[in-house]
């Protein structure tokens, strides 16, 4: 049984349905963990509204939310048609070029340039996450000619996939550089960068972050072919991965997308590293006010399969039904963790110094019938280390870093308590004492398992393991 409370944590994207000090306080006290800025949509000064809000009601109700900023990444849209919108009918003839132009019927334009360079005849085409589909017939100097495959209506700035199209885009754009700039300056806990392709890709985001002089740990969105054939490089060059199942299932086969979400998830427990799958969990949300049951089946799989976040996107930016569904998620997230926090073992033995320690603290702690592992830590590494084991003990962590405590709101099953820093064990030990015995969950005497570095203090020092009685001198 559990008495920690809900451990697999809750991303719930901002927007104009939440956008007031107090749907967002509602939003904390309902079961967000993490609110997403989505810069895809808004202006800079919508999401420095949202951002001031968070902070305030985290502060108001003594939780830490992390604020993560989700950049556009290099999403290649139509132009503008110049009624608006239109209707493309099987087999008609269309083309898209790479100049500006009004759109009509016939022809419309696209924002990127170099689609008459990169497209081949037989090429496909996918017009509004796949809505509408094309297929390349010929390139005509500017124009790509297309046959329409699936027709149905278009309109203005809709995304555009090129699947299996070898895209000469930069992994940012001139956009996603000046939104990564602002949000860090504004103070993000975490960043998230959208079509992934390779490793490499991160690079471009820290060379960003080093000339700001601020870096912040940095998210993959998997949702191109690419980075689910790269997925391995990539969860080890980024901090974190997002199953960004949308755009993952326009450009896949829809029927691959269940087995690469649960491969991502795998590959991130096996680095310690972060998982959020997004997209259409409790969609059907958006318009009514009880999800379906695939939906509730969906959410709760994603917990089972060790995810340590679920994600809202339209539900809570755009929904009627905002609150009931963050309450509706947690349900569910909490009605599986009530009968098991059991997920699939590791594959490989931990390895790493954290990564062994964290394994033998889990293992003296859960068979000394500890009430809680502690960990002590200055990044967050140990801490995600102990969480991808998902224990059922109460898993608590110790920082001095505020930032730290933000970040690790996205990781699974872990409470922060922000501490000042102190020189000896021995004052650790003190700090844990204090601040277990302040709530009522925790009484003299209890055993907890501590994991700590000495000297204190020092990013990766983690080296001791301590078998601590709550208020009793047993460290000397």
């Amino acid at each position: 049984m559990l008495t920690t409370g809900r451990r697999a944590r809750i991303v719930c994207t901002l927007g104009p349905a939440t956008a007031t000090g107090d749907r967002i306080r509602e939003l904390v006290d309902s079961g967000m963990n993490i609110a997403r800025l989505n810069f895809s949509h808004g202006e800079h000064a919508d999401h420095e509204a949202n951002y001031d809000r968070v902070r305030t009601a985290s502060e108001q109700t003594g939780r830490a939310v992390g604020i993560l900023a989700d950049l556009q990444g290099p999403k290649i849209r139509l132009g503008r048609f110049a009624e608006g919108s239109t209707v493309w009918a099987d087999g008609e003839s269309v083309r898209i070029t790479v100049e500006e132009c009004d759109g009509t019927h016939d022809r419309v334009s696209t924002t990127y340039k170099q689609l008459a360079e990169d497209a081949q005849p037989g090429d496909r085409l996918l017009v509004d996450d796949g809505k509408i589909g094309l297929v390349v017939t010929e390139v005509d100097g500017n124009d790509v000619v297309c046959r329409v495959t699936e027709g149905g209506p278009v309109s203005n700035n809709k995304g555009v996939s090129l699947p299996g199209m070898n895209v000469s885009v930069p992994a940012m754009s001139q956009k996603d550089i000046e939104d990564l700039e602002f949000a860090l300056q504004l103070g993000v806990d975490l960043v998230a960068l959208s079509f992934v392709r390779s490793a490499a890709d991160i690079d471009l985001v820290h060379a960003v972050m080093d000339r700001v002089g601020r870096r912040v740990p940095v998210i993959a969105k998997l949702e191109k072919p690419e980075a689910i054939d790269n997925l391995e490089a990539i969860v080890r060059a980024f901090d974190a991965v997002m199953v960004a199942r949308g755009d993952l299932g326009v450009e896949l086969p829809l029927e691959e997308v269940p087995l690469a979400q649960k491969r991502a998830i795998e590959v991130a427990r096996e680095n310690a590293k972060p998982v959020i799958v997004a997209t259409q969990m409790l969609e059907s949300m958006i318009e009514n006010s009880r999800p379906t049951r695939a939906e509730a089946s969906d959410v709760a799989n994603a917990v089972l399969d060790g995810a340590d976040a679920v994600m809202l996107s339209g539900e809570t930016s755009v929904g009627k039904h905002v609150m009931e569904t963050v309450r509706t998620m947690a349900r569910i997230i909490s009605a599986v963790e009530e009968k098991t926090t059991v997920v699939p073992p590791l594959k490989h033995v931990p390895r790493t110094k954290g990564g062994v320690l964290s394994y033998a603290a889990r293992d003296i702690g859960e068979r000394l019938g500890a009430k809680a592992l502690v960990a002590f830590t200055q990044s967050g590494d140990t801490v995600r280390r102990l969480a991808r084991l998902h224990t059922p003990l109460a898993l608590l962590a110790f920082t001095p870093v505020p930032l730290v405590r933000n970040q690790l709101s996205l990781t699974w099953g872990t409470e922060t308590f922000l501490v000042d820093q102190v020189d000896s064990t021995d004052e650790m030990i003190r700090q844990v004492d204090r601040s277990l015995l302040a709530l009522s969950r925790y009484q003299r005497g209890d055993l907890v398992v501590i994991v700590a570095g000495s000297p204190p203090g020092s990013v990766g020092s983690t080296n001791m393991i301590h078998v601590h009685r709550i208020g009793e001198e047993d460290h000397h």
